[in-house]
């Protein structure tokens, strides 16, 4: 979330910004006044937004810019000790008198300056610039998603020098006019601007010698072209010529890289800062329009459009077909009375009905191997009588055990048991009664999956028999005559 700064100077015929290591070089359009054209507002603002590809959801960055030295007046004021909430109104009344305009029409700062050995007294820079001319770069660059503060582009390219900052003249030799800076003793003390004059006729040379009175004075360009205006100055002003070497690329200049110098490596004082408002009253005539936006909006309205309109839509197209179906549905509302009567009394006959099945399934899954029933009767108070033959006793007991386990009957009792006159087998008479409907409820009762598929191959394998006798080893089950 934390976005790299944006270091830019605005000089009078170019911006160059740097963000890392991306540059950007928009050339500038002034009116007659001095002012910037509104075509070259818009295009400015849209390469801006260009290069900086903020997202909506991101905060603004921070960016530090360099103006140029034109209009821009310094003062060195001293200002009596004060308690720090009554500094601001004593420094705002200094300033007015020492301004032609208001303070409320400047766009100033002020940068404490080291003590001269007087307790009471304090050195203060001021730095002023009329305030509608920062208010027009900074609607720019608000606009393109920046919160700007400017500082004098002289004072950013100081940084460059070697510090600590003596006594010394800075030239910066622009395309179209050449700003020279005096310092004292590290503090700035004169800025003038003039046009680019013939290198050839010593006037520049007048100029500095007038307004520097010794140390060193570095040059800054970046035009290489101008090398002989350097090495005349070099020729008239002795050695005392130093040039200060700066990238040629996009984006570089002696402001950016002082700028960007003194952010990072808090290298010399502080700069002197003309803050703004934070965000510029005159934003609104920086509204830049891009026509890739303006067609998503476009689109996006259009799909909001149809998301509304489409259940409407969708119902008139489809009102026919559901209409149909809504006559289908209740022309078929008359059979379900029919269907639940029929369903009731199925359900009906399945739970009152007498369970003849279930009870022959019991007998068969309890008899023992090689029984034989003669008889068997059922009625539907379920009363059951069974008469047939077993092999002794013991299976009879078994069989007994069986069906009472079974849960389904209520009684099983044996009513007669006589073995036959060859002792071989016993015959019985069985009697028994299946419990009411509601105490079967929860019995399942039926031959599981694997009881069907042994059946079903048991039967198989005894019609495939010869002479249908079973396999061996087949239990021959009950047997029912």
């Amino acid at each position: 979330m934390n976005l790299a700064p944006v270091y830019i100077e605005i000089s009078a015929s170019w911006l160059r910004a740097l963000r890392g290591n991306d540059g950007l070089d928009v050339p500038l359009e002034r009116a007659p006044s001095g002012q910037l054209t509104a075509e070259c507002k818009q295009n400015l603002g849209l390469s801006l937004v260009k290069f900086l590809q903020r997202k909506s959801w991101q905060p603004r960055s921070r960016a530090l810019c360099a103006i140029g030295a034109s209009g821009v007046s310094l003062r060195r004021m001293t200002l009596p000790v004060v308690a720090r909430d009554e500094f601001s109104k004593v420094l705002r009344l200094q300033i007015e008198s020492e301004f032609p305009l208001a303070p409320e029409e400047l766009a100033w700062g002020y940068r404490t300056l080291p003590s001269n050995g007087v307790a009471a007294r304090q050195e203060i820079l001021v730095g002023a610039i009329k305030k509608a001319r920062i208010e027009e770069y900074a609607g720019i660059l608000y606009a393109a998603g920046l919160s700007p503060i400017f500082t004098p582009a002289a004072m950013a390219r100081s940084y460059l020098c070697p510090q600590p900052l003596g006594s010394c003249a800075l030239l910066d030799l622009g395309q179209k006019q050449w700003e020279l800076a005096v310092f004292e003793k590290g503090v700035p003390v004169a800025l003038r601007v003039f046009p680019r004059e013939n290198e050839s006729n010593g006037s520049l040379s007048k100029v500095i010698g007038s307004r520097h009175a010794g140390g060193k004075i570095y040059v800054t360009t970046s035009n290489g072209a101008l090398e002989n205006v350097i090495a005349e100055l070099r020729r008239q002003l002795g050695n005392d010529v130093e040039r200060l070497e700066t990238a040629s690329a996009v984006g570089y200049s002696a402001a950016v890289l002082g700028l960007r110098k003194a952010s990072e490596e808090n290298a010399g004082p502080p700069l002197l800062l003309f803050q703004t408002a934070a965000k510029p009253a005159s934003l609104g005539s920086f509204k830049f329009s891009q026509p890739v936006p303006k067609k998503w909006a476009l689109r996006a309205a259009a799909l909001l459009c149809a998301l509304l309109v489409l259940p409407y839509g969708e119902a008139l197209l489809l009102k026919g077909h559901l209409t149909k179906k809504l006559s289908t549905l209740k022309a078929g509302q008359g059979k379900f009375a029919t269907i639940d009567h029929e369903f009731d009394f199925l359900r009906f006959i399945k739970q009152n009905g007498p369970p003849y099945l279930d009870a022959l399934y019991l007998f068969a899954k309890a008899a023992p191997p090689g029984a034989r029933f003669d008889a068997a009767s059922m009625n539907r108070r379920g009363e059951i009588s069974l008469r047939g033959s077993m092999h002794d006793a013991q299976q009879v007991t078994d069989f007994r055990s069986k069906l009472m386990d079974s849960g389904f009957f209520e009684r099983v009792t044996v009513e007669e048991q006589v073995p036959t006159p060859d002792r071989q087998k016993v015959n019985v008479r069985i009697t028994a009664q299946w419990k009411p409907v509601e105490k079967r409820a929860g019995l399942a009762i039926g031959p599981t999956r694997e009881e069907i598929e042994k059946a079903k191959t048991n039967a198989v394998a005894q019609a495939n028999a010869p002479g249908g006798a079973l396999p061996p080893g087949m239990p021959p089950g009950l047997m029912l005559r």
